[in-house]
């Protein structure tokens, strides 16, 4: 015979287990309502026996949830509680009613019974009256968790807020003293303030490359704490999509060399211009290119693939910038959240690629600002395919079932 024992405190659950251990039973233990109806409802007990004080959810309401459950229906469900309301216990759908202390020496046998088809009951008038008084306090409880959740809700989107704001702040600062700092680098690189050594020149290229890199993160902060603070306009412009394409690419050229990718752009059929802002979208596709080449092999091939989908009518068309690489791709549960900022499918420290989980979320939000979405795939190299789908004309949004 299989018991399971719904009970926080772990010294009760101790002796339940070693007085129907004893008596030849097995006994699964549960710490909490919500562990227990798990547990019940994966499983085929031959008895519960549920404390009406534990967590979460309280013996009442435990026994209504198994109650419903057609495979519990002729199971017996019997309350042992030092608390509790006998005639509301058997009311809500319990078999019996047993009060702590246990008598150690008739335990074991009163279960029995209960195994044996002994039930407790009360009237039906006690069961209207129990019934309406539980709805009650059940209603009265969700209202509180409702306040409850609501007030937690307006917290966290304030400590979002305030975030936010510290990110923006810090952010300004450090790019404050970065123009002069790449100033000064490239002043002595180019050797305007006079001749270096190899072993110099070596190092102020590698100083330059860092900071080029230290104000990329910084940009993408700036950049993402105003798109979440609501703090971005664009510059709509009659934008060629080819030409963009190249733009980015050639921001990025150095990086797929040292990486020894070979980075193409095709532009499938005909493509049409796009009402946008040609920056905004440029710095949108560099962040989903850089990716492409971090992620893909290195000397692997990354394909930024152009073309017009138009819908039936021909009244609706969007321009799909699609970048497919060779790399382990994206899997479909992680698609929706590596648009979040910050988000990193491998978040740990000894991760093989850096970056601050900006890039798809910056490339997202553009792509929003301009009526699109951006769109995560797999290519058909088994890599990730990434496209950032915007109408050519602003008033259009992106529909979803356009081919």
């Amino acid at each position: 015979m299989n018991v399971l024992h719904i009970e926080d405190r772990p010294e009760n659950r101790r002796l339940v287990r070693k007085i129907l251990e004893s008596k030849g039973y097995e006994v699964t233990d549960a710490a909490d309502g919500l562990i227990g109806i798990e547990l019940a409802c994966n499983s085929e007990p031959d008895l519960i026996l549920i404390d009406i004080n534990i967590p979460h959810l309280n013996g009442y309401e435990v026994v209504t949830r198994l109650r419903s459950e057609p495979h519990l229906a002729d199971t017996p469900i019997v309350a042992i509680t030092a608390e509790g309301d006998r005639t509301r216990a058997l009311a809500l759908g319990f078999d019996g009613f047993i009060v702590k202390p246990l008598q150690v020496a008739t335990f074991a046998r009163e279960l029995r019974g209960f195994l044996d088809g002994r039930r407790e009951s009360v009237t039906d008038a006690e069961k209207t009256v129990q019934l309406a008084a539980h709805s009650r306090e059940m209603v009265d409880r969700l209202e509180s968790q409702v306040r409850a959740l609501t007030r937690a809700n307006e917290r966290l989107r304030e400590v979002d807020r305030l975030k936010m704001e510290v990110l923006r702040n810090v952010s300004h600062e450090l790019s404050t003293p970065m123009t002069p700092l790449m100033g000064y680098v490239r002043l002595l690189g180019g050797e305007e303030l006079g001749p270096l050594v190899p072993a110099q020149r070596k190092v102020i290229g590698r100083m330059d490359a860092s900071l080029v890199r230290l104000k990329g993160l910084i940009d993408n902060l700036l950049n993402v704490t105003r798109f979440a603070t609501g703090a971005v306009s664009i510059q709509r412009g009659l934008v060629d999509p080819e030409k963009v394409s190249k733009r980015a690419l050639r921001t990025l050229q150095e990086f797929a060399n040292a990486r020894r990718a070979t980075v193409e752009v095709a532009v499938d059929g005909r493509v049409e211009p796009v009402i946008g802002d040609s920056q905004r979208l440029i710095d949108a596709l560099r962040q989903v290119i850089d990716n492409a080449i971090k992620f893909g092999p290195e000397g692997g091939r990354v394909r930024i693939g152009l073309r017009l989908l138009v819908d039936p009518e021909g009244e609706r068309r969007v321009v799909e910038f699609a970048v497919s690489d060779e790399g382990p791709g994206i899997a479909p549960d992680q698609r929706d959240r590596v648009t979040e900022p910050f988000y990193q499918i491998d978040g740990s420290a000894t991760r093989a690629h850096g970056g601050a989980g900006l890039g798809l979320a910056i490339a997202h939000r553009t792509a929003e600002l301009h009526g699109g979405r951006l769109v995560i795939g797999g290519a058909p190299a088994g890599g990730a395919r990434v496209a950032l789908c915007i109408p050519t004309r602003p008033e259009f949004c992106y529909d979803e079932h356009l081919e």
